[in-house]
């Protein structure tokens, strides 16, 4: 692979992380500096790591993946985002925020599900060991780069926009499970 197709690789790997990281950081009011690098490195790092995996593991997990892994993400993200749409509904401030551990870490596995089925696929592309581990690398960077973006964002829209900032974040993320079922879209 040449540089710019692991370029772009790793920035189509990134898009889910940046939406999710946008939407669910809309509930976080401002953010400092060490909730937008825990969010980043948590979805960098889980993303780098489901891909590399992926990569790992290759043929022997590929059926079993390209046939979960809409599922996975659709039950995790449609519970983050029905969470926010009924709390921006209610008014409540208890609502799903990116800093709870547990949130993060189902956030960052669903939008990095995907990324195992592109591992797998790369191994079975005859990908060797040093292409694998510069895509994995740039895949982490980027998609740090990315969700240090989204919650920089959507927490600024959050604070802007409030409830309605809390609801169309869970439409997004909501959105984003189901369009592997809509062939139209």
């Amino acid at each position: 692979m040449t540089f710019v197709e692991i370029f772009v690789l790793a920035l189509s790997l990134s898009v889910d992380s940046f939406v999710v990281s946008m939407g669910g950081s809309v509930t976080l009011g401002r953010v400092s500096l060490r909730q937008v690098l825990k969010v980043a490195l948590v979805f960098g790092t889980v993303q780098a790591v489901c891909l590399f995996t992926g990569w790992l593991f290759g043929y022997s997990i590929v059926a079993y993946i390209s046939k979960v892994a809409h599922y996975i993400a659709l039950a995790v993200l449609s519970w983050l985002g029905v969470s926010m749409i009924v709390a921006g509904i209610r008014n409540s401030t208890e609502s799903v925020k990116l800093n709870g551990s547990r949130n993060l870490c189902l956030a960052a596995f669903a939008t990095s599900v995907d990324a195992i089925a592109v591992g797998v696929s790369l191994a079975m592309g005859d990908m060797k060991t040093a292409e694998a581990i510069a895509v994995t690398v740039l895949t982490f960077l980027i998609t740090v780069a990315a969700s240090s973006l989204g919650i920089t964002v959507g927490s600024a829209t959050g604070r802007i926009f409030g409830n309605a900032a809390r609801i169309a974040g869970g439409l997004v993320l909501i959105f984003i499970c189901v369009r592997p079922f809509l062939p139209f879209l």
